[in-house]
């Protein structure tokens, strides 16, 4: 959500309508580059799947799965923080892109190679080693530790504390009046 939402009284808007507040802004920007990026990723995971050399078994297929539904849960927890702050500031909130572009970034490498001190950030303050690099570490065979298999469901913790500080923000809201 962006400080505009706020000042224009777009906010109290979607405040009366009858759908869930979250999803009505997260949906009032939809960027077309984003659809671009993900027609853009499906193209090549539908290329590098059947030629990725790994032997598909149904834990594996679960695995893959499991990796990209905590993906999307942790990126909106990410996006639902940065609404959150936005009932807090007056300014824009761009060191959160650090999270949400720098962690699609991050990603293009095997967290381990940023040491310890970073794959402990991303794995227990934004969680997105537990559904990039742990559990591919079980995909492609660097372990048979089934705890990885399972790491992305504590991926979804994460939107514990991104809801709480949405429901804090949301009850400090004071309308524009216009």
């Amino acid at each position: 959500m962006t400080i505009s939402i706020l000042g224009n009284g777009q906010f109290d808007r979607i405040l009366v309508r009858p759908r869930n507040i979250i999803f009505q802004v997260l949906a009032t920007k939809i960027e077309l580059s984003r659809i671009g990026r993900f027609i853009q990723a499906a193209i090549i995971f539908a290329y590098a799947i059947p030629r990725c050399q790994i032997i598909w078994s149904a834990d594996k297929i679960f695995t893959l799965v499991l990796m990209i539904i905590s993906g999307v849960a942790v990126f909106s927890g990410l996006f639902i923080i940065y609404a959150s702050l936005c009932f807090f500031t007056t300014e824009g909130l761009e060191f959160l892109n650090i999270f949400t572009d720098g962690g699609r970034e991050f990603g293009k490498y095997p967290f381990s190679i940023y040491g310890e001190g970073v794959l402990k950030l991303f794995t227990y303050i934004i969680p997105l080693a537990l559904f990039q690099y742990y559990p591919f570490l079980y995909l492609i065979g660097k372990t048979q530790d089934i705890h990885y298999m399972f790491a992305p469901f504590l991926a979804f913790l994460f939107l514990i504390p991104c809801l709480l500080l949405w429901k804090i923000g949301l009850r400090h809201y004071k309308s524009t009046g216009s």
